[in-house]
């Protein structure tokens, strides 16, 4: 199965509430969702809420054409449909971590922020404690767009990766930050890591941390 997936971030108004059946605009937007399982090369697809920001919606689709926030080829596949519970979006809680990089690093320097981010999915899914660790971690690079504009970058233009961990809880994650594990393979990555989303206005999904309860279509 192919590894690109599709992420989507907007706002929605609070008055739409697609949990609520008697909500005329949030069956809009549910039906929304549902007409995209039959456009061609759709596989599947899931939405919800954004913890930090109740008004965020993550929408995910593998893989399909409408516009888009961002793609990226994911290692190993987010599998859409969930036919196992390898795929993070099964998990009660799934992590959406984008950090963005500067687009100045050298090859040799973009090696390691690759190998950085696969020694801190081995901390996390083997040097934890069983209970502690997440259910499923795949990670990949923003392939389109290949480059955006940031701030803090010297040369204003930063790369991304996504990061996409299932967790069983929100505390869950939380209490692991303070683990020796956590610590070893998050230190690598922050040394290169731009801080924000750099810009002014801001774009949601890059370079946030969300935490979402999805819903598969």
């Amino acid at each position: 199965m192919s590894g690109i997936t599709e992420f989507i971030y907007f706002h929605l108004n609070p008055s739409i509430k697609p949990e609520d059946p008697t909500n005329e605009a949030g069956a809009s937007l549910l039906e929304l969702f549902q007409n995209t399982k039959h456009q061609n090369g759709y596989q599947g697809s899931a939405w919800g809420r954004s913890i930090e920001d109740n008004n965020v919606i993550v929408w995910v689709i593998a893989p399909n054409k409408p516009l888009t926030t961002f793609f990226a080829t994911l290692s190993p596949p987010l599998n859409l449909p969930s036919s196992s519970n390898t795929s993070p979006i099964t998990f009660p809680i799934t992590e959406l971590f984008t950090p963005f990089f500067p687009s100045t690093l050298t090859p040799k320097e973009t090696t390691s922020v690759h190998e950085s981010l696969v020694s801190f999915r081995n901390e996390l899914m083997n040097n934890l404690s069983e209970e502690q660790r997440p259910g499923a971690f795949v990670m990949g690079q923003v392939e389109r767009p290949g480059s955006r504009r940031h701030g803090g970058s010297p040369s204003g233009e930063a790369f991304g990766m996504v990061v996409v961990v299932g967790w069983g809880s929100l505390e869950m994650h939380m209490g692991v930050k303070g683990t020796e594990a956590f610590g070893r393979g998050i230190q690598p990555i922050r040394e290169w890591m731009l801080k924000g989303d750099g810009s002014g206005e801001g774009e949601e999904g890059f370079g946030i941390m969300r935490h979402v309860e999805f819903k598969e279509i």
